[in-house]
């Protein structure tokens, strides 16, 4: 009876080699829709994929049964393209580093669980000896860690094949995994049978999707979502499910069928470890498969091994030409050289007596690490877990370089970042902060270009008010580029609330682009922060009618406003801090003026050092307004008023002033909210009113 659903399976394989997805928690896929897509891209795919299936199919066929087989490990070079918008879907080089370890393993029957396998397949549970190894050279012959990533919104559509054309290696150099932040329909991963993409179309098809969060053991993923990638990779060599060619596992019509592989029973599939069932007749199922949805998959059989490594073994989409020594030495996974001294850190810029954490990102074989933190502070060693990811504390504010010196033995290489980490001490500006950038830039501001290009810059060509704004030429810049400018620290302590306001003008293009803008703030001094507002460009981003000419707003019509509230107290210290960064994605310029950082303080004013204290009143008001001020002695004091766009609107007082009540003669204003400033020498104090 197998024997007869072997060859029907075999035509119905030719008829419709399918794409297979899995995920692991609910077990949809958009296998058949993903098919679809294949053939109606390319409309030569389908009598293609017929003909290269069939012909895989009868060599597989062939060599079924010859247990055991050569014993040659196999190896594969990789290479792992991160998709994403800065967000978790960037997952670390040691996620990936342990996705392809746990891949290995798995494909090398390491893996510890193997001792829980049932006694009905102990036996024939296989090692298939196929080993793979991130690349550590690139197709031109460069150095290369194997990790490539890549910024675009493309991350959030992981089906559209644009993103894979994103970056792509090769593929018959390289297997090629794409990590991205969502595929759909709740699909853990996908991939091609190797017959699928034989033809001419598959060098831009070939490859393994997977969403990052289901991309190894450890980091955004977990153990229990970490075989995704051992089952996708044996698709990728020619595997189907354990019940055939669906993605309907628990279906009784699923027994007609089966995988092509003699020693797997047939069976209906599994969603969950039941581990006695035969659904199919006597013979228990495998439930413990790797090509199951069970929950608890830990083996590929010895018919299973054989059909993957005829698979890779075979001319089916190149997969023979990745194992040859000419392409292991090529691609560098033999025997890599120390190539590049690089790393990088956790942040930036932090205040002093915080904890900076470094990450080594040299390679290759590195087994010593020699840090200089530049401040006179040293660390040095073999051990990577003391060594290569160190922590430093800076207690002094200062600007630093930093150099790392890596070894493998036998040689040394060394780098130097200079000005690589700045220490900024608390409370380094007072509230209102109001930045026209009519002054020097960046005074106290600090800019971040992730990717050396175009970034900020002070222009006369454009301003609300004033006569200078801040401009990004955001229309020569790459799509996925990301410039962030980042306030120093401004004391807040004590304040209640908090308001930042600013203006910006950007256009899109006429073909409209999704460019972004963040605005976050942090009470940790950028230890962390909370994104407050996101300006999108198909939404609430663009001030001024689109163009594909270079953008330059003439009017103040072309300018938006937007002021952001803050009312919690894990802000009002003297490590406050705002970050404004954009992404761009191949928009126009943006332009950003009229930054304003107001708190609000009980009685009116809250000082760090308390030597004035004032209350304005009635508040709200409908006419004149009271002074009620305290300081020990009279001295100089200058009260302004500015209105809620962050505009001077008049002086009040500019002079001595001694403790008493002072009537202010408040201008003719329309109703709304104004802020009263006071400042003496280095301290400032403000006050909101209400004009009704």
């Amino acid at each position: 009876m197998k024997s007869m659903r072997l060859l029907y399976f075999s035509l119905l394989l030719a008829l419709s080699a399918p794409v297979i997805a899995q995920d692991h928690f609910t077990y949809f896929c958009g296998q058949v829709a993903a098919q679809e897509r294949l053939f109606g891209r390319h409309p030569e795919a389908r009598e293609e994929s017929a003909r290269s299936t069939a012909e895989l199919e009868q060599l597989t066929q062939q060599a079924q049964g010859q247990r055991g087989g050569s014993t040659t490990v196999l190896i594969i070079p990789v290479v792992f393209h991160i998709i994403h918008e800065n967000g978790p879907e960037n997952i670390s080089d040691e996620q990936i580093y342990d996705a392809v370890s746990v891949l290995t393993r798995d494909f090398r029957k390491q893996n510890e669980d193997t001792s829980t396998i049932v006694d009905a397949f102990i036996d024939i549970a296989a090692d298939i000896e196929i080993e793979f190894r991130l690349a550590t050279i690139d197709p031109n012959g460069n150095c290369h860690s194997g990790i490539n990533r890549i910024v675009s919104p493309l991350t959030n559509d992981g089906t559209n094949s644009a993103m894979k054309a994103l970056s792509m290696w090769p593929r018959n150099k390289y297997m090629n995994i794409w990590v991205c932040a969502n595929i759909g329909n709740n699909i853990a991963g996908f991939t091609n049978l190797p017959g699928d993409v034989n033809g001419n179309w598959g060098a831009t098809e070939d490859g393994i999707v997977l969403r990052s969060d289901y991309t190894g053991s450890i980091g955004t993923s977990s153990v229990t979502k970490s075989r995704t990638l051992t089952h996708e990779t044996g698709h990728w060599l020619n595997l189907y499910h354990t019940w055939g060619p669906t993605n309907s596992p628990a279906d009784p019509t699923n027994c007609d069928f089966d995988d092509n592989v003699t020693d797997t029973p047939n069976t209906i599939g599994y969603t969950s470890c039941s581990l006695s069932g035969a659904s199919c007749g006597s013979a228990i199922d495998n439930v413990q498969n790797y090509m199951e949805y069970s929950y608890c998959s830990r083996m590929f059989t010895q018919g299973q091994r054989t059909r993957m490594r005829t698979a890779l073994q075979s001319s089916t989409a190149q997969r023979n030409q990745l194992i040859t020594q000419s392409n292991l030495v090529a691609t560098g996974v033999i025997d890599p050289p120390l190539c590049i001294a690089a790393f990088t850190s956790s942040q930036f810029t932090i205040c002093a007596g915080d904890t900076l954490s470094f990450f080594d990102e040299s390679y290759h074989n590195v087994s010593s690490w020699d840090w200089n933190f530049g401040d006179g502070q040293t660390t040095s060693g073999t051990d990577p877990l003391v060594n290569k990811n160190p922590t430093h504390v800076y207690t002094d504010p200062g600007v630093y370089n930093v150099t790392l010196t890596v070894g493998n033995g036998s040689e040394t290489i060394s780098t130097t970042e200079t000005a690589f980490v700045r220490v900024l001490s608390g409370g380094m500006t007072q509230s209102p902060v109001a930045e026209g950038f009519e002054a020097a830039w960046p005074g106290t501001w600090i800019t971040n270009n992730l990717n050396a290009d175009e970034t900020w810059e002070v222009t006369p060509n454009a301003f609300y008010t004033g006569a200078k704004s801040l401009r990004l030429r955001n229309y020569n810049i790459d799509a996925g580029n990301v410039d962030e400018i980042y306030s120093a620290t401004v004391d807040l302590t004590g304040a209640e609330s908090a308001q930042i306001t600013y203006k910006w003008a950007y256009a899109n293009r006429v073909t409209e682009t999704d460019d972004r803008l963040r605005v976050s703030v942090s009470g940790d001094c950028g230890n962390n922060w909370s994104m407050r507002k996101l300006h999108k460009g198909l939404t609430n981003l663009p001030t001024a009618t689109s163009t594909n000419s270079f953008f330059t707003p003439s009017t103040v019509d072309d300018w938006g406003t937007y002021t952001i509230d803050l009312t919690n107290a894990m802000w009002f210290n003297d490590r406050f801090r705002v970050k404004f960064d954009f992404t761009s994605y191949g928009g126009n310029n943006f332009y950003l003026d009229d930054i304003n950082i107001v708190g609000s303080f009980a009685n009116g004013v809250r000082e760090a050092k308390p030597v004035f204290f004032y209350n304005v009143y009635p508040n709200p008001s409908d006419e004149g307004m009271t002074l009620d001020m305290y300081q020990p002695a009279a001295e100089r004091v200058n009260i302004v008023m500015i209105n809620a766009q962050g505009q001077l609107v008049t002086t009040l007082h500019d002079g001595l002033l001694s403790s008493g009540k002072q009537l202010i003669a408040v201008p003719d204003q329309p109703a709304g909210l104004y802020t009263i400033v006071m400042s003496k020498g280095e301290h400032t104090a403000i006050q909101r009113v209400v004009f009704r």
